[in-house]
């Protein structure tokens, strides 16, 4: 069973349980206003959380490795609000040919052999 989750809100743990809110940002009734609409939980033992995260950070690195992401200059450049975090993502570039379509292992090219076909994330 496969779940979408478009963005996450509140993350909190109690008796070794961690529980991250699922939500969806929807726009408010006033410009640049986002509504969080809850879409339920995901709720995992404190070590799987913990096993997660690692894993994530560790499919970041690659991303960050095989140019899909770009790592900030400085941490203090993170978005910290959801205004920063959605403009963040209005403006963020991804390769969405990551993968060739006939499936052929591409690890070996490098960044410059590799076709490119990025796009910008509209709202």
């Amino acid at each position: 069973m496969d779940y979408f989750i478009e963005d996450i809100g509140n993350i909190s743990i109690n008796n070794g349980l961690v529980r991250i809110d699922c939500v969806r940002r929807l726009p408010g009734e006033n410009e640049g206003e986002v509504q969080l609409q809850n879409k339920g939980q995901v709720v995992l033992p404190l070590a799987s959380f913990v096993r997660v995260q690692g894993a994530l950070a560790r499919a970041a690195e690659e991303m960050v490795s095989r140019g899909i992401l770009q790592r900030r200059e400085a941490a203090e450049q993170a978005p910290a609000t959801d205004e920063e975090v959605t403009a963040a993502l209005e403006s963020f570039e991804v390769d969405l040919d990551e993968d060739d379509e006939s499936g052929a292992d591409t690890e070996g090219e490098s960044a410059a052999e590799k076709p490119k076909s990025s796009r910008r994330r509209s709202k």
